[in-house]
């Protein structure tokens, strides 16, 4: 979520009155599903939340800091102020000046146009950027915080007059005054538009949030817009729109003149190491700030602090239904006065929302929550919790992932071990290490696999002599609420299941209980057929009968049945041949007999063209395949060929001849050739018909005549128009079909 100063603006002035009193646990996001807590390092707690609306989820995840010397909260921007970056190029910045960083969440709104931070940055006591009039939080040296205003004043004098300036590393704006330094941009420049006048100037020391410094003229410009800002110098920024009084004291500055400088803050923020602003203060008092207001669901990040001085670093996930949906900043408020907060403010927010950190036993930072854009935004700035200590390399803590677990009855996970040192860097175990569980839920075996044997709720345990042990909590369901069959094939739920004779369908089961997802195999459920529609194993194969059949699979769960109705039908042989189609009974006949088969398991390629080697396999098959006693005399026909006992019987019976030296096998048959085949089949019988309808005779060859006038006679083909019998055309296998049927009627 990002906001331009005028959004800002109309923003604040929404006036609805809101004062929510500290509610009842989980009241304000709804039910708690589910959740864990699991130590992060000295002072560090993470924190996991998934709550039921009545509609939808919330998902939250926040961490809890008490303050100490071993970790502390910074806050780092870019390499210059205005650079933004992800949450790993900010901790590399970190990384590089000896701190490790173990978490850190998204800090202030920021200026889309020049990913200016709206509000106060300051990083290891230096003041990089004013607050602009908006709040603030502050982390001291030992890790205290302070929330409210840091309220700075930057002024100047010149010849003994004061002229207060709107800020420090901020845009320009009309009729204003700032003070850039070099910290500003990695350009080198200001962002600036528009006429004005540019003094750069050395200065005695850094700038504080609380300091007096003198300026020294180097250089003045008149050109306006984005001015230089030179390494180690500051500059002053005056837009022409100055007010008289300030315009002729700036021109009254030459070079080598000293101007005085003075920053100042309210008491409590003059020593703050680090700070980071905020568009709103959600809470004060213990209470929900009024005026805080706005009517968007989304996803929202804070940071507060309890009464015991500990911090809060809250993220909420949100614009993602059936993982959370976000709430709005009065809900925000309220959660952070129910988890204790008596101050907090908000960070930038929607798909700027995030949280990383370091697992225990891990080496890198993990993605805590789950981003709306579907991955990190860059932003502005982090608010990061680092350490300077060192890795000892001795393991002293344990810790188990997954942190929380719901399964089903008899489903199984595996158990991840890790281990940390004191200082929370990833270790490896350097003794035993004892896997158990409680509640007599399951088992584990030495490898983490962990296997439940008994409803209820548990914890699985690892322990070992020296160590800080580790315990998440494991949840057992009998009975879920709901049972979900999907097609593995296509990954879509299953209502009712229509399928084809002798097919096989994988289907999977999942589980829900209580609005949550469990972990479950297919093993866990009992699977079962009625109606005779097939059979189904314990993996959810279903393989359905031969025949038309109406049915059901049912799945069981403990006491949830779930029925999923079944048609089984016995469809067509082949895809491609329908019922309407010209050839089907002739297909059906030949493919009933066995003489000829699909080119596939489902096809039957009825334009295919017939070869002299398939014409004469199908006239041998419908022989019933009779004993051959010598090769044929074809030098093209050798033996062990699918069709070379075919050629040797028909080439015996005086079917074929070939040119007499080859029998070209795989050559297509024309319709002539094919019927000349046919004709020889049947005993040479004397022609009945005449050819005298058709235009072509004169195509017939001279052999060919009685052999297609005997076939016209017997009906056994027509022409392929009324007047053209094509004796040259190829023959396909639909019509080769199509006059053995024929011949048989």
């Amino acid at each position: 979520m990002h906001c331009t100063k005028f959004m800002r603006t109309t923003a604040l002035v929404t006036a609805l009155s809101v004062l929510l009193a500290t509610a009842a646990f989980a009241e304000v996001l709804g039910t708690k599903l589910d959740g864990y807590n699991t130590f992060l390092g000295s002072g560090m707690e993470l924190s996991k939340g998934v709550y039921w609306t009545g509609s939808d989820y919330q998902t939250e995840n926040y961490i809890e800091y008490t303050p100490s010397q071993t970790v502390k909260p910074v806050v780092v921007s870019g390499s210059k102020l205005t650079n933004y970056g992800s949450y790993a190029s900010m901790a590399n910045l970190l990384e590089r000046e000896g701190k490790h960083v173990i978490a850190g969440i998204n800090g202030d709104y920021f200026v889309v146009a020049t990913n200016e931070p709206l509000g106060i940055v300051v990083q290891n006591g230096t003041l990089l950027s004013s607050d602009a009039g908006h709040y603030g939080v502050g982390f001291k040296a030992d890790g205290t915080a302070i929330f409210g205003e840091p309220a700075l004043s930057v002024s100047i004098n010149i010849d003994g007059t004061d002229y207060w300036l709107d800020g420090v590393n901020k845009a320009r704006n009309a009729g204003g005054a700032v003070l850039y330094s070099d910290a500003y941009s990695s350009s080198g420049k200001t962002h600036n538009t528009g006429a004005g006048v540019d003094i750069v100037c050395s200065i005695d020391a850094g700038l504080t949030m609380s300091c007096a410094r003198t300026l020294t003229v180097e250089s003045i410009g008149t050109a306006g817009g984005a001015a230089a800002i030179p390494s180690g110098k500051i500059l002053l920024s005056f837009s022409n729109s100055m007010s008289d009084a300030l315009k002729a004291a700036v021109a009254s500055l030459h070079e080598g003149e000293q101007v005085p400088l003075k920053i100042s803050c309210p008491s409590g923020w003059e020593n703050v190491s680090y700070a980071v602003g905020s568009l709103y203060q959600l809470v004060t008092g213990g209470k929900v700030v009024e005026g805080v207001s706005d009517s968007a669901s989304a996803p929202r990040t804070a940071v507060g602090q309890k009464a015991d001085g500990s911090l809060v670093f809250y993220t909420i996930d949100g614009r993602q239904s059936g993982l959370s949906v976000g709430v709005t900043l009065q809900k925000l408020a309220a959660r952070l006065v129910e988890l204790g907060c008596v101050e907090a403010m908000i960070m930038d927010g929607g798909g700027s929302t995030s949280l990383n950190a370091i697992y225990i036993g891990d080496s890198s930072a993990s993605q805590i929550n789950s981003p709306s854009d579907g991955k990190q935004r860059s932003v502005s700035d982090y608010i990061m919790l680092v350490t300077e200590a060192q890795p000892t390399g001795t393991a002293t803590r344990l810790a188990l992932y997954p942190l929380n677990a719901n399964l089903l009855l008899g489903a199984e996970t595996s158990y991840v071990l890790k281990a940390a040192d004191d200082n929370g860097y990833a270790a490896t175990p350097r003794t035993h290490v004892d896997l158990g569980v409680t509640n007599g839920v399951g088992t584990i075996g030495a490898d983490g696999t962990f296997v439940s044997t008994a409803a209820g709720t548990g914890t699985v345990t690892a322990s070992g002599e020296g160590y800080t042990g580790a315990s998440v909590q494991v949840n057992v369901v009998s009975t879920p609420d709901s049972i979900t069959v999907k097609n593995e094939s296509t990954d879509k739920a299953v209502s009712s299941l229509s399928v084809n004779a002798g097919t096989t369908t994988s289907l999977t089961a999942s589980a829900v209980q209580n609005h949550l997802a469990l972990i479950s195999q297919d093993k866990c459920y009992q699977w079962a057929v009625t109606g005779g529609v097939g059979t189904i194993d314990a993996n959810g194969t279903f393989t359905a009968g031969d025949t038309n059949a109406s049915g059901s699979i049912t799945v069981t769960a403990g006491g949830k049945i779930v029925s999923i109705p079944v048609t089984v039908t016995s469809p067509e042989k082949f895809d491609d041949v329908g019922k309407t189609d010209w050839f089907y009974n002739a297909v059906k006949f030949v493919s009933d007999k066995g003489v000829m088969s699909g080119t596939a398991s489902r096809t039957f390629a009825p334009n295919l063209d017939v070869t002299r080697a398939m014409a004469v396999t199908v006239l041998y098959r419908l022989e019933n395949s009779p004993a051959v006693t010598a090769n044929a005399s074809f030098a093209d026909v050798p033996s062990g060929q699918w069709y070379s006992d075919a050629v040797a019987w028909a080439s015996a019976k005086g079917i074929v001849q070939g040119d007499g030296t080859n029998f070209y096998p795989n050559q297509t048959v024309t319709r002539e050739q094919l019927t000349a085949i046919l004709y020889r089949f049947s005993g040479s019988p004397s022609p009945t018909g005449t050819l005298d309808a058709f235009s072509d005779t004169a195509q017939v060859s001279d052999w060919a005549k009685a052999p297609l006038s005997w076939a016209v006679g017997e009906k056994l083909i027509n022409g392929v128009s009324v007047d053209s019998v094509a004796p040259k055309s190829s023959a396909s296998r639909a019509q080769y079909a199509t006059i053995l049927f024929r011949m048989a009627d």
